[in-house]
């Protein structure tokens, strides 16, 4: 018994005290800090102009793992977190956009008169995507300082 609770006791305390690492961000200005921690969903775009989505996983304190790619935090140009349930809302609100914007086509082809009230909303659905896409905006190198720290 004494040697299972000093087990558990090891464990919890190995778990508490472990040092997880993390990308801290901070704001140049005011000093705000964000972090984006492992495991995280995000979106990345490099100095190079290539986008990058999946998984962050830091590898030591100069680069880390979205996805498969390996990237340095110097090459680093803007980073977001990428949930999985808004690009999911994001994504049915386009397609639905897209498809009355469609139907709205098909009508005016057909020369009915509720083309140019199909097309309309069908815009402004579409529009509406953008705008959930804009919601969690990008933090950019130009306000924010990049570096991967343990906590």
């Amino acid at each position: 018994m004494q040697k299972l609770i000093l087990f558990l006791t090891l464990l919890f305390s190995l778990t508490i005290f472990s040092q997880q690492k993390t990308i801290e961000i901070t704001e140049i200005k005011s000093g705000k800090t964000i972090e984006y921690k492992e495991n995280q969903n995000i979106k990345i775009r490099t100095l190079d102009g290539k986008k990058h989505k999946g998984i962050l996983k830091l590898v030591d304190s100069q680069t880390f793992l979205v996805g498969n790619e390996t990237i340095k935090i110097d090459s680093l140009q803007s980073i977001k977190v990428n949930p999985k349930g808004i690009n999911q809302i994001k994504n049915i609100v386009l397609y639905t956009g897209l498809a009355i914007v469609a139907t709205g086509l098909i009508l005016a082809t057909a020369g009915n008169n509720a083309a140019f009230l199909a097309l309309t909303i069908g815009t402004g659905v579409t529009i509406g995507a953008g705008i959930i896409e804009g919601i969690n905006g990008y933090n950019s190198k130009r306000k924010w300082n990049f570096k991967i720290v343990e906590k």
